[in-house]
């Protein structure tokens, strides 16, 4: 008998001693803090979601979702790819068209982003009751949910604002093949990433995670299930296709080559990310803060404004060092166990979920190499759970010696994030009307979405001869 299965057999009896409403007592107070976590975390989103503001990306999505419920009209293919072209099928249409047919504001799609968080939230935390301990499980609640980048992309429509749900689905599925293959589950895991990816192209990232997971075991498909799945997720694609053939520079080809990203060093840019996924270092361009239209003396303003840097810029990069601790932490034992080891799961929930990623990292990093565009901030996004789940996994583990220091610092996380929402809301650019680096962009024309929608209410659009204009939004509605 080794050394780690005398120890599991004497953690299984200490736990045996325990009294079970002891035990029972320690689950309803996780619980209880699980509960409180998301309506706290609901609460912010909701702050963030309903003062949402209207900029290019925003419009794009909403002339889709617009032409579908107001003239039936269904746009084949998503937003404008960064690389020309567009996102591939319409899926897009679907996921914003449906809340706008239950509520015609402009709001109303954000809120339908923020269900598929709140559903993709309880699928990992339901992972996690099984998988992890208590404590981890609370962690790990903190850092997703009260996440300051998930708080962002719950805060305004964005493609990559839907995918934190193909994430948790991914893990979710994983884990759920872990030992034996699934029909359901592998319909499901087919499924969410085939809608991923026309939902937007960073989806691909957890294709690469389940090629890494195949290929070490760690996961076993039914592939009947994987083949309905991809039917499924195939059927938005057949319009798109026909306007492809018919618009061949509707395709979203990059001109640039494959490999470009290593020879970029894309791969240092997507560490950096997932490094700070687990911070409160946001985007310069979502926290040029002002509050100037909301509060009438000047003074005030200027001091909130140096409130908002102090987190971004000051708390921001001390929290870096945390996450640069804890991924050290999840590759620690590569000399002694190799890594060989390190990429296989033992028999333990807590080393496949290790196992899960690292893989799921070192297959990020394959995709940035060969990436022939830069790899920017949002691409990483169907990574943010597990990136969260790292830093979680080593509190838990720090809080083993240092209980009390880690409490104080999942305090403080919950107490700055609240307030780096609120933030945002009243004087982040995304969320107010007017002021400096505002969304709100001029259009050449005006037009009845805005007025059905409410974005003239809620921020009134300039009118300008030489203003943008929707890519899909036909000119001559006015």
């Amino acid at each position: 008998m080794d050394r780690s299965t005398t120890l599991r057999g004497e953690r299984a009896a200490i736990l045996r001693s325990v009294p079970t409403n002891g035990r029972r007592g320690e689950r309803n107070r996780a619980d209880l803090g699980i509960v409180a976590v998301l309506v706290v975390g609901i609460a912010l989103s909701l702050l963030l979601a309903l003062r949402a503001q209207v900029g290019g990306d925003q419009l794009n999505l909403l002339a889709r979702g617009w032409l579908l419920v107001a003239r039936g009209e269904w746009v084949p293919y998503g937003n404008p790819a960064s690389t020309g072209g567009a996102v591939p099928g319409g899926f897009t249409a679907l996921l914003v068209g449906g809340p706008l047919e239950l509520w015609s504001d402009h709001r109303a799609p954000l809120l339908g982003v923020l269900f598929t968080q709140i559903v993709a939230f309880l699928l990992l935390d339901r992972w996690a009751a099984a998988a992890l301990g208590r404590r981890e499980r609370l962690l790990f609640a903190v850092l997703y949910w009260l996440n300051p980048w998930r708080l962002l992309l719950s805060s305004f429509l964005w493609n990559p604002s839907y995918l934190l749900l193909v994430g948790a689905l991914h893990l979710w599925s994983c884990w759920r093949q872990r030992a034996v293959a699934r029909f359901d589950a592998s319909l499901v895991l087919a499924l969410s990433l085939g809608l991923g990816v026309q939902i937007h192209p960073g989806a691909i990232l957890l294709g690469m995670a389940t090629v890494g997971l195949l290929a070490a075991r760690l996961v076993r498909l039914r592939w009947s299930g994987v083949a309905a799945g991809s039917i499924v997720a195939l059927m938005p694609l057949v319009s798109w296709l026909i306007v492809v053939h018919e618009r061949p520079e509707m395709l979203p080809i990059s001109k640039g080559f494959v490999g470009r990203g290593l020879l970029l060093l894309f791969p240092v840019r997507g560490v950096n990310y997932w490094l700070r996924y687990t911070t409160f270092h946001l985007p310069d361009k979502e926290t040029r803060f002002d509050f100037t239209p909301l509060l009438d003396s000047s003074a005030p303003a200027a001091i909130a404004r140096a409130l908002g840097d102090v987190v971004v810029k000051g708390i921001g990069p001390a929290t870096f060092l945390i996450a640069v601790a804890a991924n050290l932490w999840l590759w620690r034992r590569w000399r002694r166990r190799g890594w060989r080891r390190l990429l296989t799961s033992g028999a333990g929930a807590r080393e496949w979920t290790l196992a899960y990623l690292r893989i799921t990292f070192l297959g990020s990093l394959a995709v940035y190499a060969l990436a022939p565009t830069t790899v920017m901030w949002w691409q990483a996004v169907p990574l943010l759970h597990a990136a969260a789940l790292t830093l979680a996994l080593a509190a838990g583990a720090w809080s083993r010696r240092r209980v009390r220091l880690v409490r104080i610092g999942a305090a403080a996380w919950v107490a700055t994030s609240f307030a780096l929402a609120l933030l945002l809301a009243f004087g982040g650019p995304r969320h107010r009307c007017g002021g400096r680096s505002n969304i709100v962009i001029p259009l050449r024309h005006d037009h009845p979405m805005l007025y059905d929608l409410g974005i003239h209410a809620s921020c009134r659009v300039p009118i300008q001869p030489d203003g943008w204009w929707p890519d899909v939004l036909p000119e001559d509605g006015g």
